[in-house]
């Protein structure tokens, strides 16, 4: 899959409560989306995480949405924690962010199915994963809701980091 810029064909415009009249796009699992304008990236989270990066200063930001932590040999997909997270640092710096201004949330990685709540959970990977690059890249990160057994809703305003989650 490919990363989406809003403003796209395939992210009408909304004017959707909450939104504030930012241009809208649903992120869908295994792709990321970067904006260079004012928009709302709207995604529903489980086990997946996604990673959301901005720079208040460029009002540029985005949000990855991946399923699982390492990608395999011959899949370099944004669908791997290991691939979306370089990609959308790459991305949002491309768009026009200064990568000494980046700041990140992170949010989902909940144990949804109750069969996989013992033993090694793939949320808790995915959660790990994410705190982890981050660190390594130097990324400060400044809130994250992660965990638990609930799904999540993310609406992240792209300028300026606002984030709002609804447990689902």
């Amino acid at each position: 899959m490919s990363a989406l810029t809003a403003g796209s064909p395939t992210s009408p415009p909304s004017n959707a409560p909450g939104d504030g009249g930012r241009a809208q796009v649903y992120l869908h699992a295994g792709d990321l989306v970067v904006a260079a304008k004012p928009t709302a990236i709207v995604t529903i989270l489980g086990s997946c995480v996604a990673v959301c990066l901005w720079d208040s200063t460029a009002g540029v930001g985005g949000v990855n949405h991946y399923l699982l932590p390492f990608h395999v040999e011959r899949e370099k997909s944004p669908r791997f924690g290991s691939v979306a997270i370089p990609r959308l640092v790459e991305e949002v710096v491309a768009s026009g962010a200064d990568p000494r201004r980046l700041q990140a949330k992170i949010f989902g990685g909940a144990s949804v199915i109750g069969a996989f709540s013992r033993g090694r959970r793939l949320g808790d990977d995915n959660a790990v994963l994410a705190a982890e690059s981050l660190q390594a890249l130097g990324i400060p990160i400044i809130e994250q809701d992660v965990g638990g057994t609930k799904g999540r809703k993310l609406v992240f305003h792209s300028d300026d980091g606002a984030a709002w989650i609804r447990l689902l």
